[in-house]
């Protein structure tokens, strides 16, 4: 199997690349902004000469949002996604996995109850608005070219190889390990999930194999506050963690999720609880600075 992958350097798409590439069946070729840099007017064309027909695509590039949440990265975000666009209407792959993200439901702005695939659409950032208008415009293409398309929209990602050092396990994980203040707005208790780097991993290894086309959101339905996290943290480690609490500048809302299509396409695929995944992450971390 011809796997294209591109982003294959960032965060999720080095551990597509790596894993995929244990099998010796797949012709795993990773395509990186050195290669081809999708923002550029005209990329398209070098994408074309790179990617051949009956194909599967992994689109994990695009500019993240911690780097930015403004126009300018909206544009940038749009103009990878169009020059995509431009090159799969020519050289017609048989499958495209697109990484959108469960952001598009309204972020920290917006409380659900139970989050599904049918959930609106509640964008309250560029980055939201440019992730769905990039669905928009794949779905479109590849009815008319006759693609399979799967849409993937996971919540916030944590694992080795994260360095966004965010707001959540990655974050917390390593101030703990820096001793470093770790700071709860509020006191913590709005719900969010979170999803272990290597099930992304071994959901994109399944879907390969699927006959599935359209939206699926990544998740296991088990959501966890972030003085849960602190609390897991607190209970598997020995070290000392200094936790303040800080008033919230935006009011708490929650975020559950449906696992119920999630289930059905993956035929109960088993994700890695968060006691597990912290474990690892902390585990792998201590590897390299050693």
């Amino acid at each position: 199997m011809n796997i294209f992958i591109l982003g294959y350097t960032g965060f999720i798409g080095k551990k597509i690349y790596e894993f995929l590439s244990l099998n010796t069946s797949n012709n795993v070729i990773g395509i990186s902004t050195k290669l081809v840099d999708l923002t550029k007017e005209g990329s398209y064309r070098t994408l074309q000469e790179i990617i051949t027909p009956d194909s599967v695509l992994i689109m994990c590039a695009g500019v993240k949002k911690q780097l930015g949440d403004d126009i300018d990265i909206f544009e940038k975000n749009m103009a990878i996604i169009n020059n995509f666009i431009r090159a799969i209407s020519t050289v017609i792959p048989k499958k495209i996995i697109f990484f959108s993200s469960a952001s598009i439901y309204g972020e920290d702005i917006v409380h659900h109850d139970r989050i599904t695939e049918e959930t609106s659409i509640q964008n309250r950032s560029y980055y939201g608005i440019a992730k769905y208008m990039s669905e928009l415009l794949l779905d479109r293409v590849c009815s008319d070219i006759q693609t399979q398309l799967i849409i993937l929209r996971p919540p916030l990602i944590y694992g080795e190889g994260d360095t966004s050092f965010g707001y959540g396990p990655t974050g917390f994980i390593y101030k703990m390990i820096n001793n470093e203040e770790i700071v709860l707005w509020g006191d913590g208790s709005e719900f969010r999930e979170f999803i272990y780097i290597s099930d992304i991993v071994r959901i994109v290894n399944q879907l390969l194999y699927t006959k599935f086309t359209g939206v699926l959101n990544l998740v296991s339905g088990k959501s966890y506050t972030y003085a849960e996290i602190i609390q897991v943290i607190k209970n598997n480690f020995s070290i000392d963690m200094k936790v303040v609490s800080r008033d919230r500048s935006k009011d708490k809302v929650d975020h559950h999720f449906s696992s119920k299509l999630t289930k059905e396409v993956l035929d109960n695929f088993k994700f890695t609880d968060l006691s597990s995944g912290l474990k690892l992450m902390y585990n792998s971390i201590q590897i390299v600075t050693k």
